[in-house]
């Protein structure tokens, strides 16, 4: 898949967000904290995370996910990758 720019990684991390956790992504903001979103549990933000690498065809290292606690931590975290053709 090719993406181009942060907005559009942010654009897609607030998709997969929302839908996984039944949201509207009008709640998801840069400094929101993942784990405190309405039904956000570990199995449904790893859930998330699989999707994204699915979608993007890239692999998080785990240390990389679990130090992301922000949905701009996630995105920032998915750009890089990206970006860097991981």
């Amino acid at each position: 898949m090719t993406i181009s720019s942060r907005d559009q990684v942010a654009e897609i991390v607030r998709g997969f967000v929302a839908g996984e956790l039944n949201i509207d992504e009008a709640q998801l903001k840069d400094d929101t904290v993942l784990k405190e979103l309405p039904g956000a549990d570990s199995v449904r933000l790893l859930r998330i995370v699989s999707k994204l690498e699915r979608h993007c065809e890239t692999e998080f290292d785990d240390e990389d996910i679990f130090s992301s606690t922000t949905l701009d931590d996630l995105v920032t975290l998915l750009h890089g990758y990206v970006a860097a053709g991981v």
